[in-house]
């Protein structure tokens, strides 16, 4: 690998700087995922569990409660303000290290884990450096999981308008597509992608629904904590970004002054050959 190679990753999540505070109002993964990936691990006690991507550590403190105090989380984050976050927030007894690092270098032995996971992160990976580095981390019937969350528009004007909002604003972007860290969009299929892998084996999809409950300050800030709201931001402005949430809030409120928006989880896994 080229040794500049983690540097330039870098800065690829240089989007995020500044977003760590916005994050607080994100949903939780619901606890029953990494609940369902400690299953799938079978009666280990113990091992190694590395969270790529790890953000401000949503999806990486609930694997440290799931898992519990036999098995040691290392968190890899590369950006200094996510970072920051993700310490500040977790628990003192909890079982986690958070590092600067990135997908493609990932700073632990051959065989040395025995799950690795990336949520809502793996679009902003190199990914055959990726699974060049899972081949060589995970353990024999070592499990990979990538974990994934959207807006649920079916059925949901208010999911629908919100997407829309930022459709508008970015005339390239698609609600079914990535954003690219060099700028643009992108649809893939780590699905496909994985069954592609002759290091991996059984992969798996599965899909469920579960929803939150906003008022409009939390709505709010929890929009500004996308990537996609931030470059609408840089299209149209702040302002003008602002008042239409602040609409589409409005038309959707309910007598409490709340609003119900649906998500769709993506779960898939696979196994080390």
């Amino acid at each position: 690998m080229n040794p500049d190679y983690a540097t330039q990753a870098q800065l690829a999540w240089r989007d995020f700087d500044g977003l760590g505070h916005f994050y607080q109002f994100r949903p939780e993964y619901p606890p029953r995922i990494a609940r369902q990936l400690r299953i799938m691990l079978g009666d280990s006690a113990s091992g190694r569990i590395i969270d790529v991507g790890a953000g401000t550590g949503h999806f990486t403190r609930s694997l440290a409660a799931a898992f519990g105090p036999g098995f040691t989380v290392l968190a890899l984050e590369p950006n200094e303000d996510m970072r920051r976050h993700a310490e500040t927030s977790t628990p003192a007894r909890m079982s986690i290290t958070y590092a600067d690092g990135v997908a493609e270098s990932l700073p632990v032995e051959n065989g040395s884990a025995q799950l690795i996971t990336a949520a809502s992160a793996v679009h902003r990976f190199d990914r055959p450096l990726f699974f060049q580095e899972v081949r060589r981390v995970l353990e024999k019937d070592g499990l990979l999981a990538f974990i994934h969350y959207q807006p649920y528009d079916e059925g949901s004007s208010f999911a629908d308008r919100f997407l829309s909002i930022i459709e508008t604003a970015l005339p390239s972007y698609d609600r079914r597509w990535s954003s690219k860290p060099e700028g643009g969009y992108f649809e893939f299929d780590i699905a496909a992608d994985l069954q592609a892998q002759a290091a991996m084996k059984d992969v798996h999809r599965n899909t469920f629904l579960f929803s939150e409950i906003y008022d409009w300050e939390r709505f709010k800030q929890q929009a500004l904590s996308f990537t996609t709201v931030q470059r609408a931001i840089g299209k149209k402005g702040n302002t003008a970004i602002v008042f239409e949430l602040s609409e589409l809030f409005d038309q959707h409120q309910g007598c409490d002054k709340r609003v119900e928006m649906l998500f769709e989880v993506e779960v898939i896994t696979a196994r080390r050959v």
